[in-house]
């Protein structure tokens, strides 16, 4: 979230606020002592520090979520579903049912793809997703992370 200002009527004050895991840092910086404003040079100095406190919550954040994206590639939306793989109807002179494919690679890349559920029935089209997504991103299907994902067929 950063840095936010915050006039109460308890007093002035800058607020740092971050989500890192399940841990929130929510920190607070005053600019008033004994309910005065503190001098412009103090309130710089203030400003200042919550600013750098800031900088170093986004850094811890953003190596956190780089530790937690190298360790666990998949992810899933709070309903079950495998982020990056969706179902969709498509509609030109009919009306078709597929797994959208949209999985990030490794190298920052997109492996794009798209498998009919009408062609080849929603259980074979489910386990042809799954063994794309396992053979892009190099997952053994002998993982708690690919029973997981073999769970999620019933968010579909």
């Amino acid at each position: 979230m950063g840095v936010s200002e915050n006039n109460a009527h308890y007093g002035h004050r800058l607020r740092v606020y971050r989500k890192i895991g399940d841990i929130i840092y929510d920190e607070v910086f005053y600019l008033t002592e004994n309910g005065n404003p503190v001098t412009k040079k103090r309130e710089r100095e203030i400003r200042a520090l919550a600013k750098a406190r800031d900088r170093e919550l986004l850094e811890f954040q953003e190596e956190y979520l780089k530790e937690e994206s190298e360790a666990n590639p998949i992810k899933f939306h709070s309903d079950g579903r495998i982020i990056g793989l969706t179902r969709q109807q498509q509609s030109n002179e009919r009306t078709i049912d597929i797994f959208k494919l949209r999985i990030r690679l490794p190298n920052d890349s997109i492996s794009w793809g798209s498998i009919s559920i009408d062609l080849h029935g929603f259980d074979s089209a489910f386990s042809m997703a799954l063994e794309r997504i396992v053979d892009d991103l190099n997952i053994n299907k002998r993982t708690k992370i690919y029973r997981q994902m073999k769970n999620a067929k019933s968010a579909y």
